[in-house]
């Protein structure tokens, strides 16, 4: 069979499969080893990009072991590139090994020759909560990117993270408001930093009586910086730690670590097994109406886990 028409059929069977695990997790297991065999029979760019971009529609850890087993981060083709640095993010949630190596190589691809690979590389490291020095060093530099989606991406991974390299970016696009995008003040609200909270007010002033896309962002960070945010969520914070408190006698041991938007609730001993590590704040939770999570439920439900 001519090497073009080989090609055809077996980008035509990555389709099929794609098609076969998008929504339909219970056809992971089968169809992954399947992608794989499309993946690895032909060098061809075509294939190998449409194999990339079917495992990503699995959401699925198994495809992205697969696809950093299978796919260099600088492969010759920037489409095939392109399409790993978009299946990657959404096929690992939880941290562990490897989560680790996707942050690693979205954060390689951070310094890809091609604006749209660095783009959705940085988004990327945003999905996935990138905290790794080496992440959060590669978004910083792509603050100085010559592309504004890339910047603006960058920004938010970085605001995310609580990092300080941020505010002083974010503070200048909330003065030059006309370059102002949606994932600036999704940054603010994200970095939640009270030192933003007249820039946001005066932006507030001036566009009092529009009704567009940015106002709910707006009011999400404004509320977020306000300076009684931090000892309003900490009130919250106090709050739940005393509940979870009742709920685990002695010997668990009970913590909060960081500060709002980033305080994580820790609690280890007792019949808790490895443990919690939960999160307090989703994004966008304001510290007045507290957060959606419901932490009490949340430590029930390990107590009613088998210990491993």
């Amino acid at each position: 069979m001519p090497a073009a028409e080989s090609s055809d059929l077996l980008t035509l069977e990555a389709h099929r499969l794609g098609d076969l695990v998008n929504g339909h997790p219970d056809h992971v297991a089968a169809v992954v080893p399947q992608l794989v065999d499309v993946l690895t029979a032909t060098g061809d760019p075509r294939v190998v990009k449409a194999a990339v971009q079917a495992l990503g529609h699995a959401w699925h850890p198994s495809a992205a072991t697969a696809l950093l087993d299978h796919v260099a981060h600088d492969h010759p083709d920037p489409q095939v590139r392109l399409a790993l640095a978009q299946a990657l993010p959404g096929c690992v949630e939880a941290p562990g090994d490897l989560h680790d190596r996707v942050v690693d190589v979205l954060t390689r691809m951070t310094h890809d020759r091609e604006a749209r690979v660095r783009d959705w590389a940085a988004f990327g490291l945003g999905q996935l909560h990138a905290r790794s020095q080496p992440a959060l060093d590669a978004a910083a530099t792509l603050l100085s990117d010559p592309d504004r989606d890339t910047r603006s991406e960058a920004l938010l991974t970085l605001a995310g993270a609580g990092d300080v390299r941020a505010l002083p970016v974010l503070r200048r696009r909330l003065e030059a408001d006309d370059e102002l995008s949606r994932l600036d003040l999704e940054a603010a609200a994200a970095l939640a930093a009270p030192a933003l909270h007249a820039a946001l007010r005066r932006l507030a002033q001036d566009w009092a009586g529009d009704q567009d896309e940015f106002t709910d962002l707006l009011t999400t960070a404004l509320a977020r910086c306000a300076p009684q945010a931090p000892a309003t969520a900490r009130h919250v914070e106090q709050d739940l730690l005393a509940q979870v408190r009742r709920l685990l006698p002695e010997p668990a041991r009970v913590t909060l670590e960081g500060s709002y938007p980033r305080t994580v609730l820790t609690a280890a001993g007792g019949d808790l097994g490895e443990g919690l590590h939960l999160a307090l704040w989703g994004d966008g939770e304001r510290p007045e109406d507290g957060p959606t999570l419901d932490v009490t439920a949340a430590v029930r439900d390990s107590l009613a886990r088998p210990p491993h």
